[in-house]
């Protein structure tokens, strides 16, 4: 039998002794990772924090202590921290549905709507059928006001869940900014059925206001006004209602009151332009005009009011110029021929005053005649404002 030199029993000793040591440091490294599972599953997120980052320091990178981690920042609120760690993670594993969720949803988190897109697009990649992701797709492309987008993931989402009042809403909400009324406001009317929401009345009383039926819309977004005041741009649209059924008053009130919150209102600043003409206070409304023009330049209502205000100064070049504008924008809107038709006839144009007398009267009578389900305004075509006002 070979004896051993004492050294060699020395060296192996050693080699024991480590290997002891790095055994006992993996597994209490694991143990670190495990606890950090642990208090992220409870809800402890400071500690699941503090033990992810001593998780990292101590081993390679894994793919799922970095989406673990990624969790953890997103539900403190630390979203950039969030999606570093996520693109740490994604550099493991690009094409992971799960990380590239939880992405899209801490851009989500922090109104990073444009970068949401791509993630929650890759997400779908991986997961054809992930519904999650397909609707919060389409809430990215709706911030974003790419609303046909929106149309086309939400419609996706509803095929598949029918009955879910959520999909039905969003829909309903893209059509809306599409101008589709009809279609909005049966969706919408499905949402509320499930679940009667005040924003749900608020988007259903837009949807009316968009198809020019003012009582309706008035009675939703009253319901919406007595759950919850505080709705984004809510008096506006009950102040266009009340104009619309001829309550000026009350109009003007409203108007007002969501100027107080929000100076910037393009339809709020519009109508009282408008309504104080109609008053005969041409200085305050040519005041909230110029402040509507400063909101959107060139827009078609704005045009319109100062056309009319250029035919009572008896300037007809200005007024002639202003209503050939609103006309390429909108060459159907009657209100314009019929200006147009003044403007001419004082101009002693009579054939050209009854050419656009008689284009408005087709255009009445194609409107009266158009069917729909749900009540019209009380106005006339020629005292509806142009359809350019762009609900925000």
């Amino acid at each position: 039998m070979q004896k051993i030199n004492p050294s060699e029993w020395g060296l192996a000793l050693a080699l024991l002794f480590f290997a002891s040591l790095a055994s006992a440091a993996a597994e209490q490294n694991a143990d670190v990772c495990k606890a950090a599972d642990g208090a992220l599953s409870k809800g402890q997120l400071e500690e699941a924090l503090s033990l992810y980052q001593t998780c990292r320091q101590q081993n390679a990178p894994r793919l799922e202590t970095l989406s673990n981690l990624g969790i953890v920042y997103t539900r403190l609120g630390q979203f950039e921290n969030a999606v570093k760690t996520y693109q740490q993670a994604l550099a493991l594993d690009p094409g992971s549905p799960q990380v590239n969720m939880n992405l899209g949803l801490a851009y989500l988190k922090s109104e990073r709507y444009e970068n949401a897109v791509p993630a929650f697009a890759r997400t779908l990649l991986g997961q054809p059928d992930n519904l999650q992701a397909a609707e919060l797709l389409a809430v990215c492309h709706y911030q974003l006001k790419q609303y046909e987008l929106a149309a086309v993931q939400a419609e996706r989402v509803r095929k598949s869940k029918p009955d879910e009042p959520s999909a039905a809403f969003l829909l309903g909400s893209a059509y809306l900014k599409m101008r589709l009324y009809d279609k909005a406001i049966s969706l919408i009317n499905f949402a509320l059925q499930k679940a009667s929401t005040a924003e749900a009345h608020a988007i259903l009383g837009e949807a009316f206001l968009g198809a020019r039926a003012y009582r309706k819309p008035l009675d939703e977004l009253l319901k919406a006004a007595e759950m919850q005041p505080q709705i984004q741009s809510l008096h506006s649209n009950l102040a266009e209602a009340y104009a619309g059924l001829g309550n000026t008053d009350q109009a003007i009130v409203a108007f007002q009151k969501e100027l107080q919150k929000n100076p910037r209102d393009f339809k709020s600043n519009y109508f009282l332009g408008r309504l104080m003409r109609l008053k005969g206070d041409f200085e305050a409304a040519k005041r909230y005009l110029a402040a509507a023009e400063q909101l959107r330049p060139g827009n078609a209502a704005v045009l319109y009011e100062y056309a009319v205000f250029a035919l009572q100064a008896k300037d007809f070049p200005k007024a002639e110029a202003l209503v050939h504008q609103v006309l390429e924008k909108y060459p159907d809107y009657t209100g314009a021929h019929i200006l147009l038709s003044q403007v001419y006839f004082r101009t002693r144009r009579r054939e050209e005053a009854d050419r656009e007398r008689s284009i408005a009267e087709t255009l009445r009578t194609q409107e009266q005649a158009r069917p729909s389900s749900h009540e019209r305004t009380s106005l006339t075509s020629e005292d509806s404002p142009p359809p350019d006002l762009e609900r925000p």
